[in-house]
């Protein structure tokens, strides 16, 4: 699994973190915002997408939950990108292993 963490919004002093990434068990991506937490308190969980499989299976629909709490970077989408790339990749090879083993 992936994780990457993005500025809020100027706009959004309410928000401490906005955080994304792949998660190859579900096969999605997800966005989890986070407000800003009171003293010696967990920040709240304020939106989060991609908790299911297959939520969000493209970064365009990434970046539309993104949009409204944080920019995503290019070298974000670059890295995103990669992981999916190696998920599908290692899957592949552990298919073909499989396949291997039962001939």
């Amino acid at each position: 699994m992936s994780r990457y963490s993005l500025k809020p919004l100027p706009e959004h002093s309410d928000i401490f973190e906005v955080a994304v990434g792949w998660d190859p068990g579900l096969g999605t991506f997800f966005v989890v915002v986070f407000g800003a937490a009171d003293a010696g308190r967990d920040p709240v969980v304020r939106h989060w997408r991609g908790g299911q499989p297959r939520q969000i299976v493209t970064l365009e629909e990434l970046q539309a939950e993104v949009l409204p709490y944080a920019e995503l970077p290019i070298e974000i989408v670059s890295q995103l990108t990669g992981d999916l790339r190696d998920c599908r990749t290692n899957s592949l090879q552990q298919l073909s292993r499989f396949i291997a083993r039962l001939l």
